[in-house]
């Protein structure tokens, strides 16, 4: 059941607003969120009148954006059915609505149809693996699957999970790729509680930096095309 404690938001992203409940499972969007949708702004064309997959929807607003940029239809996903329906909830408030919504495990399942994008936010700080770019890498290799020649996927990340070795997977895995938006801003405060993680930082080149005693990250929207 869907909690009725519930919070709202409004959100810009130039034209389009969009109007978001979340309730106390669920995140209002972080950085990593607000700047997938600005990146998302930016790279449009990839939507309009296209069939979009998101994977790992959460409250439903980069779905409900992509909708507003004029994707022919979504489908999205989530590990909980509770997700879910504050997506699908979110969806109404917007005048929009999905064409599908499944409960599944991240990627670990075959698409009845191939895309023309696979839409992501993926983890990472709090990815719950040892290896905290599992989600990213995983993305990567396993898109091909779910799109039609000529596909694109897009996804934001963090300069802690290390920018050149997403290069490196993308361009291993037959994608061209760009950089549709950049942003930089200071450390979340659950960086410096999430155990290990800022010393793993540290091991990664340009990882972040540290500017009036304050710790920056710098986030990149990659923009990935398949080749034909």
């Amino acid at each position: 059941m869907v909690s009725s404690v519930k919070t709202t938001a409004k959100y810009f992203f130039d034209p389009h607003i969009i109007k978001i409940d979340c309730d106390s499972k669920t995140w209002h969007p972080t950085p990593h969120g607000y700047a997938l949708a600005f990146g998302m702004v930016k790279a449009s064309h990839i939507f309009q009148g296209n069939s979009i997959i998101e994977i790992g929807a959460g409250t439903g607003i980069h779905s409900i954006l992509a909708l507003k940029l004029g994707a022919k239809n979504i489908d999205i996903t989530e590990i909980d059915e509770h997700y879910l329906t504050i997506a699908k909830q979110n969806a109404q408030k917007n005048n929009v609505s999905f064409r599908y919504t499944w409960v599944k495990d991240w990627m670990n399942f075959t698409p009845e149809q191939r895309y023309d994008v696979v839409l992501c936010n993926p983890p990472f700080c709090k990815a719950g693996k040892a290896n905290r770019r599992w989600f990213i890498t995983e993305l990567i290799e396993r898109a091909h699957t779910f799109l039609n020649p000529g596909g694109h996927i897009i996804f934001c990340q963090s300069s802690m999970a290390n920018f050149a070795k997403t290069e490196q997977e993308l361009q291993a895995n037959n994608f061209s790729f760009e950089v549709v938006h950049r942003s930089r801003g200071i450390f979340r405060d659950y960086y410096f509680t999430e155990p290990g993680f800022i010393e793993e930082s540290r091991q990664v080149s340009d990882g972040f930096e540290i500017i009036e005693d304050e710790y920056i990250e710098t986030l990149q929207v990659y923009l990935g095309t398949l080749k034909v």
